[in-house]
């Protein structure tokens, strides 16, 4: 039975984090604009972080955690193993021991349960593994090569293009936007697929664009 007293502690934190995964859920299904569903995810993995180090300072450290041990462990009781170890094994390959199985169903249930029966999403169950030549008739052994910019203080990535999307999306929806901005705004939008590194840099800084997160200032392009 839990210590009432650490419950006590505990249940605000975790009403904190209800709240926020309801609200996440719910800008979900009304189609929020995307950066506010971000801000909003990025809210409850805050609250969720609070949380895991609440729980943790209140576990009595009886032990410190030996992770070798722990995988030593696993394989002797065969939760898990490489596959083909006793020829050497197959980096990236796993077979899975009866225990391994039934916490490898469970976890799968758990994620049915959010996606499938939460979020309606539907289930498909493909091979993990891609020959090369689907990626290159797809283009991404060619031309894969998605700029992205950083929070200089957090270093959270964004993909530039749609960064720069929403920000001129949102400059457009403004109450005082022109028509001209919101015309530059639009060719702007039409033309970003075929844009430069050095163009969509130039914007950045035209629009002195920030982290839609938090307001930090941004890297160049990478």
């Amino acid at each position: 039975m839990a210590d009432p007293k650490i419950e006590a502690v505990l249940a605000p934190l975790r009403e904190a984090v209800k709240e926020q995964g309801d609200l996440v859920r719910k800008l979900k299904a009304d189609g929020a604009p995307e950066i506010d569903v971000k801000k909003a995810v990025n809210e409850l993995k805050a609250r969720k972080k609070v949380l895991e180090d609440r729980e943790l300072s209140l576990v009595p450290q009886v032990a410190s955690f030996n992770r070798a041990r722990m995988e030593d462990l696993l394989k002797r009781r065969f939760f898990y193993d490489q596959s083909f170890s006793i020829y050497g094994g197959i980096t990236g390959q796993y077979d899975f021991g009866p225990m391994g199985c039934a916490l490898k169903s469970n976890m799968i249930n758990l994620w049915r349960q959010f996606f499938v029966l939460e979020e309606q999403m539907l289930e498909v169950d493909c091979s993990i593994l891609t020959p090369e030549p689907v990626l290159k008739a797809s283009g991404h052994v060619d031309r894969f090569a998605d700029l992205m910019t950083k929070d200089v203080k957090t270093g959270e990535c964004f993909r530039l293009d749609h960064l720069i999307k929403n920000h001129l999306e949102k400059l457009c929806a403004g109450k005082d936007a022109s028509e001209q901005l919101k015309e530059e705004c639009v060719d702007i939008v039409i033309k970003l697929d075929g844009m430069t590194e050095a163009e969509m840099a130039a914007i950045l800084r035209k629009y002195d664009m920030k982290s839609p997160i938090t307001g930090n200032e941004l890297t160049e392009p990478i």
